[in-house]
């Protein structure tokens, strides 16, 4: 009988063979100071310094991880000479003029960024992002930590494999809620598909091995939300024809049920099925209908798969290669959703070659 094995030390990421690069964080936000942080201190990385505009952001990282130098001007952190990576966590409207200062005030021995997801909010801003550091000569990568959660790559492995025979559908569900009055997201245009959905949308390229060649997509406004722009979306992303492959991302993030929210992945191949979770991953074969194998996953999304993604940097430094996720590959994910923001709002299916930055 046809079967999938997942272990926690093949599925879980761990820290890299050579993790002794310094890291200077720009941004001590939530995220940066719960997920960044945490990971990196558990991975055993080290952080040298770290900046945020806001002293009490500043407070928070001090008191939580005993940083050894913190400043609120980013010229302070930038004319440092400690550091080979600069990890990026400011938000995504931010991001070209910092990249520009960066570049123009290069720190001394910086070899890399590492970039907060999404690149940027505007393909173009994007565009002169990834431009900048090519340039520069500097590696750039996007933080799109989702590759690195537990139960992505274990699906991922189970992919790979090949036991799915091949994988013709990849459909994801999430339901959720950040439809709350006052908050950043919800002041932000496109933050649903482009600041969020990104994440999913880079999943299916990902999983799929390969980039859709048109987006369509349905989004709505709901009564009464907070956000300027639809949360409620779906993108179905049409690939070449040859690779016999279709692929759906549905994201509500204004659910009104908290005991429904959801997240799944099912992928569906010639030779059996694969449903994930966040905690679990379950497979069945055509061979024998009646039988399911379930595994109960170990480890989380927040923090280990900012770990991970940090790890995978610091290995391509070592091995003298691009970073899974560098700034040229993720173009491509922008892409894919700034076409869904057009598909969206015109009601037509938009092909990837016809994106052009303005």
């Amino acid at each position: 009988m046809k079967t999938v094995e997942l272990r926690p030390e093949d599925y879980r990421p761990q820290p890299p063979a050579r993790k002794d690069y310094r890291i200077a964080l720009l941004g001590c936000g939530n995220i940066a100071r719960n997920a960044h942080l945490r990971a990196y201190r558990e991975f055993g990385y080290q952080v040298v310094a770290a900046c945020d505009l806001l002293e009490d952001n500043l407070k928070l990282a001090r008191e939580q991880y005993g940083l050894p130098a913190t400043t609120c001007e980013a010229s302070e952190l930038l004319a440092r000479d400690d550091y080979e990576i600069l990890d990026l966590a400011v938000h995504a409207n931010q991001r070209l003029a910092v990249v520009e200062q960066i570049v123009a005030n290069r720190p001394a021995n910086l070899k890399a960024i590492l970039s907060q997801k999404p690149l940027a909010m505007t393909l173009a801003d994007a565009e002169r992002i990834v431009a900048l550091c090519e340039k520069a000569g500097i590696v750039f990568m996007v933080n799109q930590q989702a590759r690195w959660a537990p139960a992505h790559r274990a699906a991922k492995q189970v992919l790979e494999s090949g036991a799915l025979g091949h994988v013709y559908a990849v459909t994801h569900f999430m339901r959720q809620s950040q439809d709350v009055a006052g908050t950043w997201f919800t002041k932000l245009e496109n933050a649903n598909i482009v600041d969020h959905g990104v994440h999913y949308l880079d999943l299916i390229r990902h999983f799929v091995g390969a980039d859709p060649i048109r987006v369509k997509a349905a989004v709505t406004m709901v009564p009464g939300q907070h956000a300027v722009s639809p949360m409620c979306h779906s993108v179905l992303l049409d690939f070449a024809p040859e690779r016999q492959v279709t692929a759906l991302s549905h994201f509500n993030n204004i659910c009104q049920a908290p005991q429904l929210y959801h997240y799944d992945w099912y992928f569906d191949g010639t030779e059996g099925s694969l449903l994930m979770g966040h905690q679990e991953v379950v497979v069945s074969f055509k061979e024998r209908p009646e039988a399911k194998q379930v595994f109960k996953l170990q480890g989380t999304w927040f923090p280990e798969a900012f770990g991970g993604s940090m790890g995978e940097l610091m290995t391509a430094l070592t091995e003298g290669r691009p970073p899974l996720t560098h700034g040229r590959d993720n173009l491509v994910s922008i892409t894919v959703a700034t076409a869904a923001v057009e598909s969206g709002a015109t009601g037509r299916a938009v092909e990837l070659a016809e994106m052009v930055p303005a």
